[in-house]
Order: C-alpha cells, then sequence, then structure tokens
C-alpha cells in the first residue's frame, strides 16, 4: 500500500466552506453546533475566535494556547492549527476570506502574531462582540435567504474591534515603526526564499540594509535574532511537513534547501528539543 495513503491533506479552503467567503462557527457547552477540528491543519482563509465562556486549549504553529473568558484569538491563513480540548466552551469563530481584509489589517495581524496568538478585550469590547457574533450568527441561520451584504458589514466590523484590541496592545508595548516595517519585510521574504538560502546576509543584501542594522531591528521586535528567525521557519516548515505528509526526512531536508540531511537532522532537534523522526511518531 502507497504510505501517502495514510494521510489527508488537511488544508482547508474557503472555498469548501463557504460561497461568499464568510462562515461562522458556534461552540455551546449545551451541545455543540459544531465539532471542533482536531487534527493539524492549515486554512487559506483568515480566523478571529471569541470566547464568550468558558476556555479551551488551541495550539498555532506548534506553540500551546489556554484561551479564557472573553479573550479573542487570530490565526492567519497558513498557520498550523488544532483544537485540544475544552471546558465549558461557548465561543464563535469567524472564518473570512482574506480578500476582505485590508492591507493595512494585515500588516497588524501579521506584526502582532509574531509575539502571541491571543488578544486580551476591555468590557466595552466583550459587549459589542457578543452582540455582534450574537446578530451573525442570527442572519446566517435564516434559511432561504442570503444576506451576503450584512453579513461582510457584521463580519468587519467584528475584525475592527479585535484589530482596535489589538492596535492599543501594540501602543502600549511600541517599537521604532521602522524595526516593526524591516521586521515584517524580512518574514515576508523569508518566507517566499528560504528554500534558498539560509543565510542572514542574504535578506539584509535583498532589503539593501546592513546585517547588523537588520540584526538590531528583528531582535527589537521578535527578540531573537536573524539567524534564529531562520531557524525558527525551517523547523516550522518542516513540523508541517513531517505532521501531514509521507515525505521522508531526507526530502524534507531537500526541500528545505539542505544537502546535509545530516546536518538537517541536528539543527532540527537542537531546535525542537526531538528529533524528526520522534517528532512525526508523537504526531501522528
Amino acid at each position: 500500500m502507497n504510505p501517502s495513503s495514510f494521510y489527508v491533506d488537511p488544508r482547508h479552503r474557503v472555498s469548501d466552506i463557504s460561497d461568499t467567503g464568510i462562515h461562522l462557527r458556534v461552540f455551546s457547552a449545551d451541545g455543540m453546533q459544531h465539532a471542533p477540528v482536531d487534527y493539524a491543519h492549515q486554512d487559506d482563509y483568515y480566523m478571529f475566535g471569541f470566547i464568550e465562556s468558558g476556555e479551551c486549549d488551541i495550539h498555532i504553529d506548534f506553540n500551546s494556547y489556554r484561551l479564557t473568558a472573553h479573550c479573542a484569538a487570530l490565526v492567519l491563513p497558513g498557520q498550523v492549527h488544532s483544537f485540544v480540548q475544552a471546558t465549558g466552551l461557548n465561543a464563535y469563530i469567524l472564518m473570512i476570506d482574506s480578500a476582505f481584509i485590508e492591507e493595512t489589517s494585515k500588516r497588524s495581524f501579521e506584526q502582532y502574531t509574531l509575539g502571541t496568538q491571543t488578544v486580551e478585550l476591555s468590557p466595552e469590547q466583550q459587549t459589542e462582540l457578543t452582540s455582534l457574533f450574537t446578530i451573525l450568527a442570527g442572519k446566517l441561520a435564516q434559511t432561504g435567504k442570503h444576506p451576503q451584504a450584512l453579513a461582510l458589514h457584521l463580519s468587519l466590523a467584528i475584525i475592527d474591534i479585535i484589530g482596535e484590541a489589538i492596535t492599543s496592545k501594540q501602543t502600549a508595548h511600541s517599537l521604532p515603526q521602522r524595526y516593526v516595517e524591516h521586521t515584517i519585510t524580512f518574514r515576508n521574504l523569508l518566507k517566499q526564499h528560504v528554500e534558498h538560502s539560509h543565510s542572514p546576509s542574504y535578506y539584509a543584501r535583498m532589503m539593501n540594509i546592513s546585517l547588523m542594522y537588520l540584526n538590531e531591528a528583528v531582535k527589537g521586535t521578535t527578540g531573537f535574532s536573524v539567524s534564529q528567525n531562520i531557524q525558527y521557519e525551517i523547523v516550522t516548515r518542516a513540523k508541517r511537513s513531517l505532521i501531514y505528509t509521507s515525505k521522508s526526512v531526507k526530502e524534507i531536508a531537500q526541500e528545505l534547501g539542505f544537502e546535509d540531511y545530516a546536518y538537517f537532522t541536528r539543527l532540527f532537534s537542537k531546535t525542537a528539543g526531538i528529533s524528526p523522526t520522534d517528532f512525526r511518531k508523537n504526531h501522528k
């Protein structure tokens, strides 16, 4: 039997869940309207979660988060995530096509998720989100109607409130804007070129700035050096392939630009604290 038959390609597309680019899932402790997705997967859309009461544990890009009452969470397109467990959970998850998200908001979300995926909300923001999600759920539940325009306006209002909470936190922990801009540019280039180069100076040259300055900006924003960010990206990509493809460790290493398979294994083991083979076994 082909080993790949044991694997399901867990890439969720917005077209699979909605013909309007907007979808809402409601979780209720009294009887969930939807079952949580408990396997590691990626989406090509944004997800905005709001915990009305109870708590749950989730994994996003192999980091663990506990979400408690009256907080929100953000998952970007392409991030690997999964539901772990919940207690008394009443929550909403808004799934929306990235085409509806403004570029300035995308950059703000990208910057924010360099540190965390959870969002602290003020009491006023909590009340507003509860009302908006309740109205949106009611409108989308109406059979025989297609309230696309209203659903979009409600969805964008929800995103604006979560974005407002993110902006207030970013302002409270402000960094020089040029640091943030350089870091986001570097991270975007890294995602595009990590298979071609693992050299910090390669990215500094692409950005036409000195490596010393790039390191200063990236470390100031993320807390880690350019080299550490490169290693994290490599290991994250490798983990994704180990979990949901049947490719060998050697094949994954080659795809990530490593001619020396043994060196890749050492780098992965040092960064992740576990060998690639054992990581795959633990996450089957």
